[in-house]
């Protein structure tokens, strides 16, 4: 920007080029390092803990002091020995060399959709979230201290999203005329509503016997 050559900003350059409008690029320059400044600032807790947050998906290279361990109320002792327990077993340590592997093709797959403007292709690509939630769920409740510091730090990122939906869910399915509803079928008609599985109707069909009317 402070070249004047606009070489990052093709749409400004083309606007510039087509009207020879004269910009200000200084005015420029100073909103973008205010921007960089605010993002740093924001930020800044993020680099702190990027141990903390590098754990999720590399826990076996991950340094236990280096983790704040505090906001999760874990136990030091218990997460050091069950590290340790996971580190030793080639069944549940593969799991993240695995999930590493996954990651990297995800994201080889994701640019060169992105490359290629193929946007529908882009969206079909597994989520993020999804691998690392079935890494650490397949992992036994012997590793609990383990498993709860990596569901507090993967809720950080969480967002409202899903609970308001669940609350508009409710507010739809629990109506006036429908006030006597327990809360177990309410639980059952919410998870209906908000989960993503579709069952197969046509495999679930087959199997039950059809009746005849009378």
């Amino acid at each position: 920007m402070e070249s004047c050559k606009l070489i990052h900003f093709k749409n400004l350059k083309q606007y510039r080029d087509e009207t020879n409008a004269i910009i200000d690029t200084n005015y420029f320059s100073i909103a973008l390092k205010n921007m960089k400044d605010k993002f740093a600032e924001r930020f800044e807790q993020f680099k702190t803990n990027k141990s903390t947050l590098a754990f999720i998906v590399n826990p076996l290279n991950t340094n236990t002091n280096e983790i704040n361990i505090e906001p999760f109320g874990i136990d030091a002792g218990s997460l050091q020995m069950q590290l340790l327990d996971l580190k030793t077993k080639d069944l549940w340590s593969g799991k993240f060399t695995k999930l590493k592997s996954k990651l990297e093709e995800l994201e080889v797959q994701k640019c060169m959709h992105i490359a290629q403007q193929n946007w529908t292709a882009l969206k079909e690509i597994p989520r993020v979230e999804a691998l690392i939630f079935g890494a650490w769920n397949s992992l036994p409740e012997c590793y609990s201290e383990v498993k709860k510091l990596a569901y507090g730090v993967l809720t950080i990122f969480g967002s409202t999203y899903s609970c308001e939906q669940a609350f508009s869910c409710m507010n739809i399915i629990k109506s006036k005329v429908r006030s006597q509803l327990t809360n177990e079928n309410i639980e059952s008609c919410l998870k209906l509503k908000t989960t993503s599985y579709k069952p197969d109707l046509i495999k679930l069909s087959k199997g039950m016997q059809s009746q005849c009317s009378h």
